[in-house]
């Protein structure tokens, strides 16, 4: 399945994917801790409360904003 992840087009390995199950992918693949992170779908954000129960679809985009500190 393909979707559109901050901008770039993204391959998710299987489909029905929830934004809880991609952002953990995402944590792995990137080697950042997401659990804090922003994520809208479609232009809507999703509370992190509902991350389990949101679903993907094909061609959907998503941004996921992740804030790091430093300086």
């Amino acid at each position: 399945m393909n979707i559109i992840l901050n901008g770039e087009k993204y391959e998710i390995s299987k489909d029905n994917i929830t934004v809880e199950e991609l952002l953990n992918e995402l944590s792995v693949k990137w080697n950042i801790d997401l659990s804090g992170a922003v994520v809208l779908v479609n232009d809507e954000i999703v509370k992190k409360n509902n991350w389990k129960t949101e679903k993907i679809a094909e061609d959907y985009h998503l941004e996921v904003l992740s804030f790091v500190s430093g300086g």
